[in-house]
């Protein structure tokens, strides 16, 4: 049986386009036959429902008000993407303990014989429940724009994930590129201020160039490979799946443990969320 991966998309700071790749990715690879569940990691301010443009009838709230199990919290999205979506104003959800946190980890292995690829849609910044999901995740992708802002606070991310965690491996999606050329020229400037400080490895796995069609399907509530399946975004996000699947694709750190670790046949299943 195949062993289901994880990808933890994450960022410096918000605004930079992160949910709008995480869900649109989701899709994307569901599309390569993967089956995909995407995970609202932003507990207390999810927003991942709307641009996936699907209503969560549960959240993650309801693990911890009424013991659901993971299954149970699954809502359907569009071509099949399962959706575990956060909460929105909740503020048990904002400063889970350690345990918690550790619980809502390893009780995705619940769904290891479901799910082909998990994407984590993780906050911005580096608070720790952002630290402790991306630990979990077998890859990481951080998103940049080409804005000295960003680039301070993606610098930040990286060192904190690479120092505390000894993660060595970062695959870096540059967004709202002009063209294929200007997102590879931000991911080099982006490169030479991680590799002054850092021994961390970054890999440029693809750009999403500034489309209008992107901010239109975010106003309809629609992910944007659906709502316009040909525009300059859909195709680079789709390049950017192909590329994750492929031969090619980039290196990740061992890890073990995490979203889905391996376990011997008829090991017991993750305990309940308090």
């Amino acid at each position: 049986m195949k062993h289901p991966r994880s990808i933890a998309i994450t960022s410096g700071k918000g605004g930079v386009g992160k949910t709008n790749i995480a869900v649109n990715l989701a899709i994307a690879l569901q599309r390569r036959r993967e089956r995909v569940a995407l995970f609202d990691a932003d507990l207390a301010l999810a927003n991942a429902h709307i641009v996936l443009g699907c209503k969560a009838q549960r959240t993650m709230a309801d693990a911890f008000t009424s013991d659901t199990p993971l299954k149970d919290l699954l809502s359907d999205g569009p071509e099949g993407v399962k959706l575990v979506a956060g909460g929105s104003g909740l503020s048990e959800l904002m400063d889970l303990s350690p345990e918690n946190r550790h619980r809502i980890i390893s009780s995705f292995r619940d769904l290891a014989t479901e799910v082909d690829t998990l994407v984590v849609d993780t906050a911005a910044g580096i608070e720790a429940n952002v630290v402790d999901f991306v630990t979990a995740a077998d890859r990481v992708i951080v998103v940049v724009v080409g804005e000295p802002t960003a680039f301070v606070d993606a610098y930040a991310a990286i060192k904190v994930l690479h120092q505390e965690t000894g993660r060595n491996n970062f695959d870096v999606i540059v967004n709202r590129a002009r063209d294929e050329a200007h997102g590879l020229d931000v991911f080099k400037r982006f490169r030479a201020i991680t590799d002054k400080f850092l021994t961390a490895n970054l890999h440029h796995i693809g750009s999403v160039p500034q489309d209008p069609r992107l901010v239109q399907a975010v106003t309809q509530r629609r992910p944007v490979l659906v709502a316009h399946p040909d525009c300059p975004a859909s195709r680079a996000i789709g390049r950017i799946a192909e590329t994750l699947t492929g031969r090619n694709a980039s290196p990740v750190d061992d890890r073990s443990g995490g979203f889905f670790p391996f376990a011997p046949a008829g090991a017991p299943s993750a305990e309940a969320i308090p």
